[in-house]
């Protein structure tokens, strides 16, 4: 109905730490809906349980978390909103504090819920754990979970979808040569380190 678009800005709001949307995200999204916005693009959704980056972030890589954003995206229809929601894993950056109002910075260690990271290779973001590198099995299966997430985004009703390819993600860290270091078909010339993202 505009030009206005809200983008995705992560809220760390998922309480019981599933990924399942609550009333205050009905509340946070609708407002924005009611308030006029052409266009909003719900919070990055974690493709995979690994693939977020706190346990306190949205998720997409099963069956509740969609029927539960259903009536969020029905009432951003019904104010005369656009609805889209951004798809993510967070790759090396992944298992860290929330970031609003817990005052703690770093990887989560795995008595506070946090889990093994999974990077292009294992090199570690400055002031985090060292993650795991993805072997090409699980290169072509988070290739799956982003296309799951985005049928299953597509179901809730949502009129589009946002891949995540920046902020040091796992995408972008297959596109840098700084945390790409492989030397197999995902790694060495640019061609080979977009190869995930195109899979994509």
């Amino acid at each position: 109905r505009n030009r206005a678009w809200v983008p995705p800005m992560c809220q760390y709001s998922a309480e019981n730490l599933d990924g399942v949307a609550t009333p205050w995200h009905f509340v946070h999204y609708g407002s924005m809906a009611k308030g006029g916005a052409g266009a909003i693009i719900v919070e990055a959704a974690g493709v995979t349980p690994e693939g977020r980056i706190s346990p306190r972030d949205l998720g997409m890589w099963n069956d509740e978390q969609r029927d539960a954003l259903v009536p969020i995206v029905d009432f951003m229809h019904s104010q005369g909103a656009a609805a889209g929601i951004q798809l993510a894993h967070a790759g090396r950056k992944a298992s860290t504090y929330p970031d609003l109002g817990h005052g703690n910075e770093g990887s989560l260690s795995e008595s506070e819920g946090g889990w093994e990271t999974l990077a292009p290779s294992a090199v570690a973001f400055p002031g985090l754990s060292t993650p795991r590198e993805l072997t090409e099995t699980e290169i072509a299966e988070t290739v799956t979970a982003f296309a799951d997430s985005a049928r299953r985004s597509m179901e809730a009703g949502f009129d589009f979808v946002e891949i995540h390819g920046a902020h040091g993600y796992l995408l972008h860290e297959f596109l840098s040569p700084l945390s790409n270091t492989r030397n197999d078909s995902y790694g060495g010339t640019p061609e080979n380190r977009a190869r995930f993202l195109l899979e994509v």
